[in-house]
């Protein structure tokens, strides 16, 4: 298990973050545990509440004066795979949970 750096530029200004298109920006996520990735952020300050849980990857943004608790980056190929592999457990959680 191991928290994840995917270091990104941003596609789009976001005014009610601060942030302007072509910003540095990092998805901060765990390659296993949401709760891995809770626990991380915890340690760093950063609140639950912060945790982005809308889409495919669970993950924190990380920007400005917070990617200072970022490390080294995966690639994108590394962060696709991790993805497809979170889309995959969702699924199988999904099909046992219905029966």
């Amino acid at each position: 298990m191991a928290i994840k750096f995917h270091y990104h530029k941003a596609p789009k200004d976001v005014p009610r973050l601060g942030i302007r298109r072509g910003d540095q920006l990092c998805h901060v996520y765990s390659d296993t545990s949401v709760e891995e990735l809770t626990a991380w952020g915890r340690a760093c300050g950063w609140l639950p509440a912060y945790l982005d849980l809308r889409n495919d990857l669970p993950h924190f943004d990380a920007f400005r004066t917070r990617l200072r608790f970022c490390g080294a980056g995966v690639d994108r190929k590394e962060f696709v795979r991790d993805v497809r592999a979170w889309r995959a457990r969702r699924r199988k959680a999904e099909e046992s949970a219905a029966g």
